[in-house]
């Protein structure tokens, strides 16, 4: 069974920009946690269209990577992370 989220109409109303933009209204965007550069897949059902957020647009550099998982504790050294790499690369 899916469950949908209702929302007031007045709230769920989107803008067309003069660039062919949609524009979503900033409740909408928090509500859903929505953020400049984020993606959403546009589908056609029999009811309508359909907007379903893709996740934070895809980076194209590794550097803007760092620190995304949010690790709090403190640096582990390689060693530690995979100790059959460096035993095998020691008995070489």
């Amino acid at each position: 069974m899916v469950s949908r989220l209702v929302v007031a109409l007045e709230d769920a109303l989107l803008t067309l920009s003069p660039k062919s933009q949609l524009v979503i209204p900033a409740r909408l965007r928090h509500l859903f946690g929505l953020r400049a550069g984020d993606r959403l897949a546009l589908t056609l059902e029999s009811d309508g269209l359909h907007l379903v957020p893709q996740g934070p647009a895809k980076s194209s550099s590794a550097h803007a990577l760092i620190g995304a998982a949010h690790y709090g504790g403190e640096p582990v050294p390689l060693e530690r992370m995979d100790p059959a790499l460096y035993a095998a690369k020691g008995t070489r």
